[in-house]
């Protein structure tokens, strides 16, 4: 549970920076909506798996800044075996997610500095300039982008 506590704590920001993330280029809107349809969806099992914990450990804790989590951490050897199997799968989504943005960043090197340079970054345009060069990227780029969509899906 200890590695499970550090992992979401290490990785609660990359979620919000797939939300941040759309822009206003069709092909990444879509797959930023979806990826912020998915987290949504993971964000209310979670929270319903430990209202209970959240309730009983931390109601006196202010949310945001990670401080929520940071009280589940202090009390992670008391927590139910219900909340405690959601944050460790919360975690390996989280992880797996990290995993396949750092490759795709990797992947998509060349791309990115290349075709996509004189695109400012932010609100997903670089996103959406890898989107829709896609069809001359190179094929570990191409891979690591369909990695990226398939999380959407």
């Amino acid at each position: 549970m200890k590695n499970t506590m550090h992992s979401l704590a290490r990785f609660a920001v990359l979620p919000l920076l797939a939300i941040l993330s759309v822009g206003p280029a069709s092909a990444q809107t879509d797959i930023g909506k979806a990826l912020k349809e998915k987290l949504a969806a993971r964000i209310t099992k979670l929270e319903g798996a430990c209202a209970d914990d959240l309730k009983k450990f931390c109601s006196n804790v202010t949310p945001g800044e990670g401080r929520i989590l940071y009280c589940m951490h202090a009390y992670e050897d008391q927590l139910s075996v219900k909340c405690g199997y959601e944050l460790e799968d919360a975690a390996t989504n989280i992880q797996d997610a990290a995993d396949n943005l750092k490759d795709a960043i990797a992947a998509c090197k060349t791309e990115i500095t290349g075709v996509c340079g004189n695109t400012t970054p932010g609100e997903g345009r670089i996103a959406a300039c890898l989107m829709a060069n896609k069809a001359t990227a190179s094929k570990p780029c191409v891979d690591a982008i369909g990695k990226i969509e398939d999380m959407a899906h």
